[in-house]
């Protein structure tokens, strides 16, 4: 970026912001601003100081005017005392104090003109870089926000709804209720311990059965883990 900036022909100003911080952009530049805000008002005036700058210079121009013309009419003053004969010399003065009259109008209404056409461009580009234009384009992007988010919260509590759903239904699928509501049930020993072989048991425990609707309670007559013995006769 540095040797960008140090080839570039048109003049550079750095306004990467932040004071506590200096980049070697900041020493390539031609003109160093302090943060972005800073380098707006150095490349754009306000157009009220371009005014009173304007208007001092219109009122010097026209002091130093009036000053000339009234140095030259002393001037031509006393000339006029020294002559005897003045007419011929009185008229060739007055013939240039008219030519200068004319010259100075002349170059005040160009110089007003050049002013006035510079003034009119700093205007022009000061109303393209005006803040009001970002802030109506903000403002539409937040009102066209703000007609979406309802429609985007219905949408998301819609697909909220709906994957809630499929997880309950399958929530249902794998729940233990549903298997005891086909008919199943589970056994549960005295500490609340689910029966899974018989192994676990004994003759004369007493348990009980959850049903998939209400409870038994059971005692268990045999485990068939013994072996039985026949008497021989």
């Amino acid at each position: 970026v540095a040797r960008a900036i140090d080839a570039c022909v048109t003049p550079i100003v750095s306004a990467v912001g932040h004071e506590t911080d200096v980049s070697i952009a900041d020493f390539v530049a031609d003109v160093r601003a302090p943060t972005p805000s800073a380098a707006a008002e150095l490349l754009a005036p306000h157009s009220a100081d371009l005014r009173l700058r304007l208007d001092g210079l219109r009122r010097r121009l026209l002091l130093r005017m009036q000053d000339r013309l009234h140095r030259d009419a002393q001037r031509l003053e006393h000339l006029a005392r020294r002559l005897r004969h003045p007419g011929e010399r009185l008229l060739q003065q007055s013939q240039r104090i008219d030519d200068l009259e004319q010259r100075l109008s002349r170059a005040l209404e160009r110089r007003l003109a050049i002013s006035h056409e510079r003034l009119a461009r700093l205007e022009t580009r000061l109303a393209a870089q005006h803040p009001g234009r970002a802030l109506t384009l903000l403002r539409q992007r937040l009102e066209h926000l703000q007609s979406r988010l309802p429609r985007a919260m219905n949408d998301a509590l819609r697909q909220r709804r709906q994957n809630l759903h499929a997880l309950a239904q399958t929530l249902n699928v794998v729940s233990p209720l549903a298997t005891l509501g086909r008919g199943y049930s589970i056994l549960l020993d005295d500490r609340g311990k689910a029966i899974r072989a018989a192994a676990q048991t004994h003759p004369g425990q007493r348990l009980k059965a959850r049903l998939g609707d209400g409870e038994l309670e059971v005692r268990v007559e045999d485990n068939h883990l013994e072996q039985v013995t026949l008497p021989l006769l």
